[in-house]
């Protein structure tokens, strides 16, 4: 019921965000998510660097606003200086370096896995078309509701019919049946989107697309919970009520974004 409830009150918020007002109140909602999702991710990993990470983070996210996809790769190189930097002169001088590799990798890639990945979804709200002026809110509906329902459809598939497991080592709950259950609920969603808001949107395209979302969404559900498992952590916070924290519901966003996004940028500009 907790999950029931939470979608209630935030999927409103976040379509009236994307569909009523201009692109900078979604992606203000969006980057203040991602933050949040980071600076879980570093409360997880317990190894420092939320400093240097959020704000690196904070600038790649601009960058993405802004559509000056050429600093990216600047402020990932400037951020891997700082790290470095802040390791070589941080240690105290008793400390040896052999933790020194994985908590420098550990914090770069934070940024990496959360910031690079997530800011494909403010990338999709800034696109404009002059003979489609609402396709950036027509892709980020179909993205958001694909998710949904393969989550939601997964869930309840595998709460009723689910019996082999998926992944056991790293989230013994998932099942294949509920894994099957999502990746219906992905085309049925991407469907409805087709007949509805989105004709532009092939059907030969649209199921393929969602069997693609979905897999993707099940794979960085299952690594996100491998993180989780690392830090002998359940959930990455207790933000929202029945899903954990923004990390736990962006997991399956995450390797989703980058996809999207390159799909509009191949078939739809």
């Amino acid at each position: 019921m907790a999950r029931v409830l939470s979608a209630i009150v935030f999927l409103p918020i976040l379509f009236a965000a994307l569909w009523i007002g201009g692109p900078i109140w979604f992606s203000a909602i969006a980057a203040a998510g991602i933050l949040l999702g980071l600076y879980e991710y570093y409360r997880l990993a317990s190894r420092g660097g939320e400093v240097q990470g959020l704000t690196a983070a904070a600038a790649m996210l601009a960058a993405f606003y802004f559509g000056r996809h050429e600093l990216i790769i600047a402020i990932i190189a400037a951020l891997v200086i700082v790290e470095m930097l802040a390791q070589l002169f941080t240690r105290a001088k008793d400390e040896d370096f052999s933790e020194m590799l994985p908590v420098a990798a550990t914090r770069v890639f934070g940024v990496l896995y959360v910031a690079a990945l997530g800011g494909y979804i403010i990338a999709i709200r800034v696109i404009e078309s002059l003979d489609n002026p609402r396709l950036a809110a027509k892709l980020l509906t179909l993205f958001f509701i694909v998710v949904f329902a393969g989550d939601t459809g997964a869930y309840y598939t595998g709460r009723a019919l689910g019996r082999k497991r998926l992944a056991p080592r790293v989230s013994p709950g998932k099942t294949v049946e509920g894994a099957i259950g999502g990746l219906v609920g992905n085309s049925a969603a991407a469907l409805i989107a087709h007949f509805t808001f989105f004709p532009e949107l092939k059907i030969v395209h649209a199921v393929p697309l969602a069997l693609v979302m979905g897999v993707l969404g099940i794979a960085g559900d299952l690594c996100e919970s491998m993180l989780k498992r690392g830090a002998r952590a359940k959930d990455a916070g207790n933000l929202i009520p029945g899903h954990g924290g923004l990390l736990d519901r962006l997991d399956s966003m995450l390797f989703n974004a980058p996809l999207l996004y390159y799909f509009y940028c191949v078939f739809l500009k």
